[in-house]
């Protein structure tokens, strides 16, 4: 009985003493988890495309779609607009210089952009006679075809070469814009001939995997036999087609079978009547220009924005892919051409987020916006996005909405 008083008293002491407030173990606290930062694969290969039905494929039969900018190799594009001229003077080593680092920042992942095209302008800056100024992009009376061929060799191919590097496509458009009134068979139409003509038999450009063409700028009106100028009726559109036809023959012809991009009317905002009698032949798409206040309304209202793209650019969007080459927006506090314009919401108000669902539904349209100054403050190498990132402008969403298509992209290596 003593013992085992003895015992359970002992017991009782050594319990208490392992439960003492110093041997009392502490709550550990969770280790909390450093986020690991997404990679995407960037920048990707840059395999041959080809138009199959309303799509752009890839050789393994992928859908791509191109998400990019477009640059200008002359010293107003090239800062000179925003008062910071970064060479001049025909200067090609600095305008090269400047130009691939601009595609290097908007294909480098790491500085979050993932652009994998450039709508590449050969500007009259090159093309035209030497010592001549104060004359319209639309006045070809100063070209000089030795000078452009000069530009496409010293200028054009070494940034082409440069944008495959970077996983970057190329749409190529001719130097200048087109006159107000175009016509078959003007000086206009023999000019395009002349460009398109020694471009598709380049053998550095022909058939190149990366290179597509667009055949022109920004057509506003088009003779009808009449003699009248107009657009957007059945006629006109009939007149395109005798226009661009024979240009996208002869391209053919010198065998050269590069993806062409056919513009509309109204500075590329019409094209309804090319679903009624389209452009002929394989690798054809149709390149549009979007901004706030085409078609003479207010793109940032959804309904009426819709109702604009279903009237001119649906009909096509339906039977052939589909390149803007040129769109931008922002309040009208920013330099911008679609002044204006703000993001918005999908499906409220606001020109962006509504341009983004069209596209989207869509699903066979590729895009760029109107210059780097859309993208990276002034067009600086080393500038931020651009308009103080500000969400109701172009930049911000367009950096975000890129990474977003690059997550989802798949294309042969």
């Amino acid at each position: 009985m003593k013992l085992y008083k003895l015992f359970s008293i002992q017991f009782a002491f050594l319990f208490l003493f392992s439960c003492s407030k110093d041997d009392t173990p502490t709550k550990t606290e969770p280790v909390k988890e450093v986020p690991v930062e997404e990679t995407i694969a960037w920048p990707l290969a840059t395999p041959k495309l080809k138009v199959v039905g309303k799509y752009l494929k890839d050789p393994c039969g992928n859908i791509i779609n191109m998400h990019g900018v477009a640059m200008t190799p002359s010293p107003w594009f090239n800062g000179g607009a925003v008062g910071e001229w970064r060479w001049n003077n025909y200067d090609v080593a600095a305008c090269l210089s400047y130009n691939k680092a601009v595609m290097n920042k908007l294909s480098d992942a790491k500085q979050g952009w993932y652009l994998n095209y450039v709508r590449l302008h050969i500007d009259p800056y090159w093309t035209n006679n030497l010592g001549v100024s104060g004359i319209q992009e639309n006045d070809i009376s100063q070209f000089n075809v030795e000078r452009f061929k000069s530009a496409i060799d010293n200028v054009i191919l070494p940034l082409i070469a440069h944008a495959k590097t970077r996983g970057m496509y190329i749409i190529l458009r001719p130097p200048g814009v087109c006159p107000e009134h175009i016509a078959v068979g003007d000086a206009y139409h023999d000019y395009l001939k002349v460009i398109w003509d020694y471009i598709s038999k380049h053998p550095s450009l022909k058939n190149s995997d990366h290179v597509m063409f667009e055949l022109a700028n920004e057509p506003i009106r088009i003779k009808l036999p009449d003699g009248t100028y107009g657009a957007n009726t059945q006629a006109h559109f009939d007149q395109l087609k005798l226009f661009f036809q024979p240009i996208v023959d002869m391209i053919r012809t010198n065998g050269a079978n590069n993806i062409l991009w056919i513009p509309g009317s109204g500075w590329q905002s019409q094209y309804k009547g090319y679903a009624v009698n389209p452009i002929a032949g394989e690798n054809i798409g149709y390149a549009v220009h979007i901004y706030p206040g085409y078609w003479g309304k207010d793109n940032n209202s959804p309904s009426l924005f819709r109702a604009n793209w279903n009237e001119n650019i649906k009909p096509v969007a339906d039977i052939a892919p589909i390149a803007i080459t040129e769109i931008d927006w922002g309040p009208e506090k920013y330099a911008v051409w679609g002044k204006g314009g703000v993001t918005g919401t999908a499906g409220g108000w606001g020109f962006g987020a509504n341009f983004k669902v069209l596209t989207d539904e869509s699903g066979n349209v590729s895009w760029n916006v109107l210059s780097p100054e859309n993208l990276i403050d002034k067009g600086s190498v080393n500038g931020g996005i651009a308009y103080d990132n500000d969400p109701q402008a172009c930049a911000n969403p367009v950096n975000k909405w890129f990474k977003e298509y690059a997550k989802k992209m798949v294309i042969c290596n």
